[in-house]
Formats: structure tokens, C-alpha cells, sequence
């Protein structure tokens, strides 16, 4: 085999290459989608100020919704997204959490189901634990 004798030196050899890394740059709030409702970025905002970290939020808002059935009340979704991002800054504040998108969605999903029991509720289905469909789908 004939190997060279010479070292290479590698700060030399990193400067004859080409830099392919993509600097990229941090957009505000000012730039988040039309989709994103005014009222949830003026809250969400002086705690995540970077567009790509407000749309998630509202993108977990959206998908919770969707889970929970209730994508066409705007209304309710942006309350209950404003309440569940609140309660958030209040975990965050008092202690850790390792991923606060995942925290804010699993608040969301609580919300949007204590909401679709009230609806139930409100139409005059039972909310005992003793209804039906517990009777129907567990046997004692």
C-alpha cells in the first residue's frame, strides 16, 4: 500500500470546503399564519415569541379539537386554547416540564373532553358511573 507520509492539517482542509449549512433565522410573532387567531398570539407571545413556536401551539389546538369532534366552534376552540395555554405558564412557572407543546396538548385533550360531558350532560344523557353503556360494556 502507499500511503503518504504527509499529516493532513485540517484547518486548512475545512476552509477549501464549501459550507452547505442553512443559516436560518428566527421570525417574530409578527409573521404567524392568517390561520392563527390575533387573540392567541397576543397571549401566547411574550412567552414563545417565535412564529414556528405559536403555530404549533395552535396547530395542538387544532388537533385536539379535531379529536374531541368540535373543529367548527372557533370560539370554544380558541377559549379553551387561551385557558389551556395559561394553565401551562402556570406549570411552567412553578415547576419543570421537559416538553411544554406535549403538556399544552394533553391540557387541551382534558378540556375538550370535560367539555364533550357537559354537552352530554346537558342533553340529558347520565353521567352516573353506573349508566348504561358502563353496564353494557363491562360485565359485573
Amino acid at each position: 500500500m502507499d500511503h503518504p507520509n504527509k499529516t493532513i492539517n485540517l484547518s486548512k482542509t475545512n476552509k477549501n470546503l464549501k459550507i452547505t449549512k442553512r443559516n436560518e433565522t428566527v421570525l417574530d410573532h409578527t409573521f404567524t399564519s392568517d390561520r392563527v387567531p390575533k387573540s392567541f398570539i397576543s397571549t401566547v407571545k411574550y412567552f414563545f415569541s417565535e412564529a414556528r413556536q405559536i403555530e404549533e401551539f395552535w396547530r395542538m389546538a387544532s388537533l385536539a379539537a379535531y379529536k374531541s369532534n368540535c373543529e367548527q366552534d372557533s370560539i370554544t376552540i380558541l377559549d379553551t386554547a387561551i385557558h389551556s395555554f395559561k394553565q401551562l405558564i402556570r406549570k411552567m412557572k412553578t415547576s419543570t416540564i421537559a416538553k411544554p407543546i406535549a403538556y399544552f396538548y394533553g391540557i387541551l385533550n382534558k378540556k375538550f373532553e370535560e367539555n364533550y360531558f357537559e354537552e352530554l350532560l346537558e342533553m340529558g344523557f347520565p353521567a352516573e358511573d353506573n349508566a348504561f353503556s358502563l353496564n353494557f360494556f363491562y360485565k359485573k
